[in-house]
């Protein structure tokens, strides 16, 4: 009786661990898609942010770059740059989210148009249907610039 009572206490403790085993990947993965979220919601915030702000007027075309405000992000750290398309008359503006530090950047992008204004800043206008999710130059290396 003592030994079936033993070997009944042994299977629950396998079943047990097995089970703590499965519930640990779960909560790594449920935790890494949940950093993910915040990035993409940071980066999200960001671009919104960033077509609201006035930009100096640049000839060049390397990225003019702007980090967002802490309070308007979740958590983690948001940037927003903007250059001249490769289109004429059209900018690109390039969201970027993070959750943690060293952590990949997520990011987004945005195709505008440009208004000079009377002080020589840019604002912008989001062209309809220009938001993306990969870079929309035909080499990407502009992009990640």
């Amino acid at each position: 009786m003592i030994l079936s009572v033993m070997v009944m206490m042994g299977l629950g403790l396998i079943a047990l661990n097995s089970l703590q085993q499965q519930l640990s990947a779960g909560l790594a993965l449920t935790s890494s898609q949940h950093r993910f979220v915040i990035a993409w919601e940071n980066a999200s915030t960001a671009l919104a942010w960033g077509i609201q702000q006035s930009w100096k007027a640049s000839t060049g075309s390397d990225w003019q770059c702007q980090d967002v405000a802490a309070g308007l992000l979740i958590s983690g750290k948001g940037r927003v740059c903007v250059r001249p398309s490769l289109r004429p008359d059209v900018f690109l503006l390039r969201g970027a989210g993070q959750m943690a530090e060293g952590g990949e950047p997520v990011m987004q992008f945005q195709q505008a148009s440009g208004k000079k204004q009377a002080d020589g800043t840019l604002v912008f206008i989001p062209l309809k249907q220009g938001w993306l999710d990969f870079c929309p130059e035909n080499n990407e290396l502009i992009c990640n610039g």
